[in-house]
């Protein structure tokens, strides 16, 4: 993968959102050596709790992995979860067979597939028209 693609996600990055930089850099590493990175996104991870009314249990919550980067390649859609600071932390995968875009907000992404569903609420507004456009453009092919 070309150095010049992770910049190209990396410019799309709104003001502020700079340190998810840090996960996109990683994506060389995660993808195979023919496979291509069609789109990018960051939202926050469907799994995060926000559930802490104090200051302590508010900084405990984000020692866990509050976003998730989304990457859609030409094979498959890669999961990155990232912390508060944008650092990679685990990352999964899903298969597109089956793959479904249920519902595209403004800021909100619902995908299925035969084994569950997700939603991805506070997507990166600048980010999330070519992640879609790559994911249904690769869904439908």
């Amino acid at each position: 993968m070309d150095a010049a693609i992770v910049e190209r996600e990396k410019d799309l990055l709104p003001f502020g959102w700079g340190r998810f930089g840090k996960s996109l850099e990683k994506l060389p590493e995660l993808l195979g050596p023919e496979e291509e990175l069609l789109a990018a996104c960051v939202g926050l991870n469907p799994t995060f709790e926000h559930r802490s009314i104090t200051l302590a249990g508010g900084l405990r919550e984000l020692t866990k992995s509050t976003n998730v980067v989304l990457a859609a390649t030409d094979r498959r859609l890669l999961l990155i979860a990232t912390g508060a600071g944008g650092a990679p932390r685990e990352h999964s995968e899903l298969a597109y067979e089956g793959m479904k875009v249920e519902k595209a907000g403004k800021r909100e992404l619902k995908l299925t597939w035969p084994e569950g569903s997700m939603l991805i609420k506070g997507m990166a507004k600048p980010m999330l028209p070519s992640f879609e456009g790559a994911l249904q453009g690769r869904l439908a092919g």
